[in-house]
């Protein structure tokens, strides 16, 4: 323990250190910009010597809320206002499973070496590594274990910022270990969150390739959906169910929403103006839905278990006709679920699934990759 404890405090002074050796003062520089088709939340600026990416503050528009300057040799020199990262990074870790999809996309899931909440996680790789122990599970997102990372000590920290100073994350700053902010939660978008592919890539020098994969992600989404958009009928659809009293309907800017639309899918709160959740009751979502051709988002593996949780379920018409379904296709034992790791990355696959649902006859070979029909 002595050993352990001894390191660590090694670690914080050699950081404590670097800080104090900054380098002199050197004047951003007017750079070439990346073209980002979608994504609002960052910007990729390269110059000669160094590439800038700035997060953008959602909670605070025009507000930057991070910079970074990512150079390929160390001694490059970059502006004060900033971090600077070398790249391409050897070693990471995540806190948030959703960013795993990138980095399987990109053949950079070898670097993770931390993440949070292993049982929550479905990528194998990952749990492989867990397992062989090439990969430490450093316990809650919001509550790390900071002595573990500490002895850990990846070149980086990707982390999912929130609009609050938590002493999670305050403590995370204090390591000295480089923390990278991902928003990419909050873009109004499917596309733009799609495109913070690019974010990632970024400190992977691996821009090129992210714009490849992106480009086709993008132009398949577009492509299906504008061959479900011509379609003359349109199914009446809704999601989620009861929870003590709550059941949260997806708001008419939120993600769910935008698939049911781009589907060619009815959405009796489409005009709603909220990208979160409407907070509504089973009562109330009987008058709304209770003629609605297809039900989306239940928990239940199966028809005969979701009406034996409330017995109300069956007076839907979409539970009479057994149009009903879950998002638990690609789920592990332990409680992963590939639908909030990949699909937040393709979110190609997420409209092919619910075009399927909702004109099953377009694509009749297509096979639903995270959605399931409940039998």
């Amino acid at each position: 323990m002595m050993n352990r404890i001894l390191y660590i405090c090694l670690i914080l002074m050699l950081t404590a250190c670097s800080s104090k050796n900054s380098p002199k003062e050197v004047s951003r520089k007017e750079g070439t910009p990346v073209v980002l088709s979608q994504a609002k939340g960052f910007s990729i600026t390269h110059t000669d010597h160094y590439t800038t990416v700035t997060v953008y503050n959602p909670w605070k528009p025009g507000e930057v809320y991070d910079t970074y300057y990512l150079v390929k040799d160390e001694k490059d020199e970059v502006p004060a206002d900033g971090h600077k990262i070398t790249i391409p990074l050897k070693s990471m870790m995540t806190n948030s499973a959703t960013h795993l999809g990138f980095l399987e996309l990109l053949g950079e899931l070898d670097k993770v070496t931390g993440v949070c909440n292993s049982n929550y996680i479905y990528n194998p790789t990952i749990l492989q590594g867990i397992k062989e122990g090439h990969v430490k599970d450093l316990g809650d997102a919001f509550n790390l274990d900071i002595e573990s990372l500490l002895l850990l000590h990846p070149q980086a920290v990707m982390t999912t910022a929130y609009n609050a100073e938590d002493e999670n994350s305050k403590r995370m700053r204090q390591t000295g270990l480089n923390i990278i902010y991902n928003i990419e939660w909050q873009e109004p978008t499917l596309l733009g969150r799609a495109e913070w592919i690019k974010f990632i890539a970024a400190f992977f020098d691996k821009e090129t390739m992210a714009d490849s994969i992106y480009a086709g992600v993008e132009k398949r989404y577009n492509d299906v959906k504008m061959k479900a958009l011509v379609l003359s009928y349109s199914p009446s659809i809704f999601s989620g169910q009861d929870y003590r009293g709550t059941w949260s309907l997806p708001g008419g800017k939120s993600y769910t929403a935008q698939l049911f639309r781009d589907a060619g899918a009815r959405y009796q709160y489409a005009q709603d103006t909220l990208n979160a959740s409407i907070s509504s009751n089973i009562e109330q979502v009987l008058v709304d839905f209770n003629q609605a051709d297809i039900w989306i988002g239940v928990q239940a593996p199966s028809l005969k278990e979701l009406g034996q949780t409330d017995s109300k379920y069956k007076l839907f018409k979409a539970y009479k006709e057994g149009n009903v379904y879950n998002i638990n296709k690609r789920t592990n034992t332990t409680g992963g679920n590939d639908y909030w790791e990949s699909g937040i990355a393709r979110p190609d696959l997420l409209l092919n699934d619910m075009i399927k649902i909702c004109h099953p006859n377009l694509f009749p070979d297509y096979e639903l990759t995270y959605y399931e029909q409940l039998k």
